[in-house]
């Protein structure tokens, strides 16, 4: 289930304002085999709300002519019924510069594009993918059916019923694992030929939370300046910036909000104890596996000065967080929202008082270890450290 979260997270980044400014001009001369007349539209996702234009074609001929901050996806269509419908649709990927782009009017989905370097390398990786996630469908519409059934009873007291849906959650995940690996194996092959581009942006854009800092940004570093510049590209910059705020060394952003009891909390106010972060969520299955032993943990280190306080990504379900609070037994610790503020994030403004992002929490769990001194001295999870490697500094320390 956290994978659903963050894919949702990184959707709303999509959208959000660019972090490069020098736009160039792009040209895209087009030629509709089988059509002579009627309006062609070009729709793209380049900033918060998109842009559509549009053009009438001239014998089958076509130019739009624009600017381009980076490669952007877009889409072709004609017979436009309404704002968001059209029965002819073809998804490019433009690039600044000269393009070309020819289409059988009565196979429209099968333009050719030339020119796009970005969208030549996504049309070899769709057609290594297109039979896997036709073979795919089945068992992903399963897993669809799974979290309708989990999302609608989570906010009951069927505990029973829960623990069901989420353990056919997992074997149905097991049942797409095959599948999953057959497209890392075909982005493989993409990579073999585009080392550099825009595959390996999103590949890294869901791993970057899970790899260590220094590996996330060498393979940041060896991407091409357009793959750089793309939006997986940002996303990832963006992310490096946050995870190297919350990481071993730096001193822990101060943050103050209202617990679960509606009392309020702040970080500044623990000084001279060990603080121990723990980001999760009620939906996260991982996270409430681990409590066990993180209850284990407190009872053990709570009398010698550690403290821990949850930080739950449940902005939008507060009544599943305090629900999970509660059967899970951990309101022996102290536990706050977020303060993820989602039209924020979708409109790409700055946030200070989302907690995760100001520690660079892209995955959960996550738990940062602060010393007395309000500095980070572990980061266990996101590509850190492991569990044992939390043991072993508790044992350290205390």
């Amino acid at each position: 289930m956290n994978a659903i979260k963050i894919i949702v997270q990184i959707s709303l980044l999509l959208i959000a304002g660019p972090l490069f400014a020098q736009s160039k001009s792009f040209t895209l001369i087009g030629k509709v085999a089988g059509k002579a007349d009627g309006y062609i539209y070009l729709s793209m996702a380049d900033s918060e709300n998109g842009r559509m234009d549009s053009i009438q074609l001239n014998q089958g001929k076509f130019i739009f002519r624009g600017q381009l901050e980076y490669p952007t996806k877009a889409e072709i269509l004609m017979e436009k019924k309404s704002e968001h419908l059209a029965d002819k649709r073809l998804p490019v990927i433009l690039e600044p510069g000269e393009m070309t782009l020819s289409i059988d009017y009565n196979q429209f989905e099968l333009g050719e594009l030339k020119g796009s370097v970005s969208n030549a390398e996504q049309d070899m990786l769709n057609k290594k993918q297109a039979s896997i996630r036709i073979n795919m469908q089945p068992a992903q519409q399963h897993y669809n059916r799974v979290v309708e059934k989990y999302l609608a009873i989570r906010e009951q007291k069927d505990t029973v019923a829960s623990k069901i849906i989420r353990a056919e959650m997992d074997a149905v995940q097991k049942e797409m694992e095959p599948f999953h690996a057959q497209i890392r194996a075909t982005e493989d092959q993409v990579l073999e030929h585009y080392p550099n581009g825009f595959t390996a942006a999103n590949r890294l854009m869901y791993a970057v939370g899970q790899l260590p800092l220094e590996e996330s940004v060498k393979r940041y570093e060896a991407l091409s300046t357009g793959a750089k510049r793309s939006i997986a590209g940002r996303y990832v910059q963006s992310k490096i910036q946050a995870i190297r705020r919350g990481s071993v060394g730096v001193n822990a952003p101060d943050f103050a909000s209202t617990d679960v009891n509606g009392a309020p909390l702040s970080l500044s106010a623990h000084k001279g104890k060990y603080v121990l972060l723990d980001f999760w969520a009620s939906w996260c299955v991982p996270c409430r596996k681990g409590n066990p032993h993180l209850l284990a943990l407190y009872a053990k280190y709570k009398e010698k000065g550690l403290e821990i306080i949850g930080v739950a990504s449940d902005d939008g379900n507060e009544k599943a967080w305090r629900k999970a609070v509660e059967d899970d037994k951990i309101s022996v610790w102290k536990h706050v929202l977020s303060g993820q503020n989602i039209e924020k994030l979708r409109k790409g403004e700055r946030d200070d008082n989302y907690i995760g992002g100001q520690y660079g929490i892209t995955t959960l769990p996550t738990k940062i270890l602060i010393d007395p001194q309000g500095q980070i001295i572990g980061r266990y999870g996101s590509g850190a450290g492991t569990d044992a490697d939390l043991d072993k500094k508790l044992t350290e320390i205390f």
